[in-house]
This record gives structure tokens, sequence and C-alpha cells, in this order.
């Protein structure tokens, strides 16, 4: 084995890839991070706006119930005072009229007797022909002696045929027994119409809601929701005062997110909301902009990066080359004569301070500026080449170097062997080039390939005075001198002195 086989380019290229790929992810994720903050700063002002708009139209929709139970107070007064003769019927008629008429949002203010028939009403033309006994306030106060006021569920108008809300209030007899009621007519289409000159855009709602889940009214107005219940919605469940309601709308399917709030009076509450697209369209147009610079900039980092990275992967790869090269025989492809006089040098050291062996072997083809002569340098060269595999293939331990001396010769250099196993490597060396068998017709008596091989170990000291490498190498130059001098195609061990 070489000793320069293990040498790799510590690559800077791949720390690059990794820093330019962290820079690129921190970019991503701080802009990501600002993105979903700034769209949480916006919704939380959406829902603070809409829940306050919400506290405002609950508030409207608060003073217009009590406009109209002032209206059903001052009634019961005079029905209560006044009794319901011909002569107070016909004063109340007047009043009614008069009172209910600068009213936009009272759509009729009516009385009715104990049995249910209409007495008198702000809308003439029905006394006696409308019979409310049936209806939910009418009950509510014939079985309730309370004088308070109730809020009753929405009704197809008895008076006209459209939805509206009743406010009523209970009448008593002088005896305290029941003498009637009195009713005012609230239309959805008011509130409507009120909550329209608020602009929530066009995707936007307000809705006017019973604590029981029933919408009373609605804008835009749609008549089919008017009387439907919302109560099997988790989210309105668990709305008891006020806050930020996101929903998906059952009657148009938009989604809105908004502000409710409920009254603390009157069972009802309203409900504003925007929708959803529409109130972040403009930070959706800012985060597509800036996800786009972001993503622009990201990339041209990121291909910037990787075209450095790969260029300095390259230049990284040419040095490594330029390195081996240096220390490699462009022949053989061995180590040269630089790099085995460097490790020599560097091991007989390591082996001074251990006091560990250090063998070296010193190969010469036999016969080769014959063979030359008869085959050729190019044939010559192959030889060269053939032998070095053989060498290399016998300096198999991870600290041995197989070298190319100079000319034909080659050199082996094992650390931490002793003499007797430095022999074994030379002599595996020699069968291998033998069993080769590559013609060499100068080389008697075989007439094929062979190699002389001289073997030297020596303990190194610190004291260079008495043996140093180069000495090392004198001994297995005169070890080959007397394996050539034997005959060739053999091993001699140079002796201790």
């Amino acid at each position: 084995m070489t000793a320069f086989a293990h040498i790799r380019p510590k690559s800077a290229a791949r720390g690059l890839k990794a820093f330019v790929a962290v820079v690129c992810l921190v970019i991503v994720g701080l802009e990501g991070w600002r993105d979903w903050s700034e769209r949480e700063q916006e919704t939380a002002r959406i829902s603070a706006e809409t829940v306050n708009l919400a506290k405002s139209l609950v508030q409207h929709a608060e003073d217009t119930f009590e406009v109209a139970d002032a209206l059903l107070v001052d009634v019961v007064d005079r029905v209560e005072m006044g009794g319901v003769l011909p002569n107070a019927v016909k004063r109340l008629d007047t009043f009614l009229v008069e009172r209910v008429q600068s009213l936009q949002r009272i759509k009729a203010l009516s009385v009715y007797e104990n049995d249910g028939f209409l007495l008198t009403s702000s809308l003439p033309g029905h006394r006696g022909k409308v019979n409310v006994e049936d209806q939910a306030f009418f009950r509510h106060h014939k079985e309730s002696t309370s004088s308070d006021w109730f809020l009753g569920p929405l009704i197809r108008d008895p008076l006209g045929g459209d939805w509206v809300l009743t406010l009523s209030r209970r009448i008593d007899k002088p005896d305290g027994s029941f003498g009637g009621v009195v009713q005012a007519s609230i239309p959805p289409r008011y509130f409507a119409n009120f909550f329209g000159r608020f602009d929530v855009g066009t995707q936007g709602s307000i809705t006017l809601i019973h604590r029981d889940g029933t919408v009373l009214s609605r804008s835009p107005y749609i008549e089919r929701a008017i009387g439907s219940s919302i109560s099997s919605d988790p989210l309105f469940k668990e709305k008891r005062g006020s806050g930020s309601y996101d929903y998906v709308s059952p009657f148009d399917n938009v989604a809105r997110m908004g502000g409710y709030h409920r009254n603390h009076v009157f069972p009802i509450g309203v409900l504003a909301s925007v929708g959803r697209d529409e109130a972040l369209a403009s930070w959706n147009r800012e985060f597509i902009f800036r996800g786009v610079v972001i993503s622009l900039l990201v990339g041209t980092l990121a291909t910037l990066g990787w075209a450095l990275a790969a260029e300095l992967r390259r230049r990284e790869e040419t040095e490594a080359e330029l390195s081996v090269l240096a220390v490699t025989d462009g022949l053989t492809g061995l180590a040269n004569r630089r790099m085995f006089d460097k490790q020599l040098e560097t091991e007989w050291l390591r082996a001074s301070r251990e006091k560990s062996p250090v063998s070296l072997l010193l190969i010469d083809v036999d016969q080769f500026k014959a063979y030359n002569d008869i085959y050729g340098h190019q044939a010559g060269d192959e030889c060269l080449r053939t032998l070095a595999r053989a060498v290399a293939s016998a300096a198999r331990r991870p600290g041995d170097l197989a070298a190319r001396y100079g000319g034909e010769e080659l050199v082996v250099l094992l650390p931490d062997l002793d003499e007797d196993g430095a022999a074994l490597v030379a002599e595996d060396i020699r069968a291998k080039v033998e069993a080769l068998r590559v013609r060499h017709e100068a080389s008697f008596p075989s007439r094929i390939l062979t190699v002389s091989i001289g073997s030297a170990t020596r303990i190194p000291s610190l004291d260079r005075t008495r043996i140093g490498p180069a000495d090392l190498i004198a001994l297995a130059d005169d070890a080959l001198y007397k394996a050539k001098q034997a005959g060739r195609n053999r091993v001699a061990t140079a002796k201790a002195a």
C-alpha cells in the first residue's frame, strides 16, 4: 500500500453548501415568522373593530326596544286608567297613530283584549278581525302575572303577514286579573336597513341574533335567513358575552371573521363580520409580493452558493490531484523519490522514539539494460509498471510504502517489521515477479524477468552519529549488490554489525 493512497481533500465546498442552506432556511424562517405575526396582528385588529361595531349596534337595538317599551308602558297606563269604553278607545286610536307615525323603527302598536281580539291599533281597519290568543306573547302574559316586558319570538304580523319582532306588556283589570296585552311590532327590515349604513365590505354582514340562536335580522337582508337558528353552532354556544367569531355562513357559504356582542338587558346579540378573503386581501397581496421577492433572493443566494461550492470543489480536487502527482512517480504510479525520503525520515524518527525496527527492501530488475536493448524502451516501461503492481500488492500494511527509487530500482519501506518479516516480504515480491513469467531472453538461465532484492533492518537511535536513514539505504544497497553477485533472482539480507 502506498502511503499517499489515503490523501483526500478536506472539502470546504460541503461546508459552504451547508452554510448557504442554513442562511436560506433562516431567511425563509424569519420572513415566515414575520408574515405570520403580521397576519395575527391584522386578524386581531379586524376582530377588535368588528367587536366594537357589534357593541355599538347592539346598543342601538337596545335603544329601539327601550323606545318601544316606553310606548307600551304609556299605553298600559292609559288603558288601565281610562278603561276600554268607546270614547277612551277612540282617544287611544288617535294617540297610537300619532306616536307610531314618527317612529320608523315600530311598524305597529296594538292593544288586544283578554280574549285575544284586537281592540285598537296604530294600523286602522283591523278591529275585531284579528285574534292572537295562540301567539306566544299573548299566552305568556295570560299565564304570568308579571308586569315586565316580554320579547317574543319572530312571528308573522297578524296585521300584515310580514316577519315582526314582538315586544309586549300585560294589562291588568282593576281587580288585578288579566285584562289584555299591549304589543309593539318591530320589523326585521328596520334593523337590516340600519345595519346597511355601516361599511363591512361586499362580503360582510351584520346579524341580529336572539339569545336562543334565532336570526332576527340580517344585512344584507336574506328572507330565508330570518327565523332560522344557529343554536347548534358550537362557537355560538361558547359566546357568553363578546369576542371574535370566525365562521362559514350557512346562507351564502362565505367564510367570515368578525365580532359578537350580547346585550345585557334584552335577550339579543349582534354579530358584525367581514369576508375573510376580502378583509385579508391587502395582507395577501403584500404576502405574495414579499414571498416572490424572498424566493428570488433565496434562489439567487442558493444558486450563487452552489456555483461557488462547485467551483471550490473543482479547485479542491485539482489541488488534491496536484498533491498526489507531487508525490507520485508518473511511470509506475508508486511514490516518488521525494515522497520516499520524507516518509523514511518520518518513520525513522518515530521508530527511534519507540525503539522499534525499520526495514527497507531495495529491488532491482535483473539485466534491465539488456531488456531495453532487446524489447525497446516502451516494453521496458511496461516491464517497470508490471513490476510496480507486484511490489505494491506485497506492501499491504497501512504504514508500508512502495516507491520508485530511481531507474529500474524500486524500494519498499516496512516500519515496525523485523529482519525475518522483511525477508518474507522480499521473498514474496521475488516469487510474484518470477510467477509473472515475463519473457527476458537475456536473463540466464531462466530466460524470464526476475528481480534481485536487498533487505536491511535496523532499530534507529536518536544519535545519528551511529546510524541514520542514509545508512539504512546503504545497507540495503550492499545487500542488493550481494544478491546480484550471488547469481540474481534472490534476496540478500544485510546482517547487523
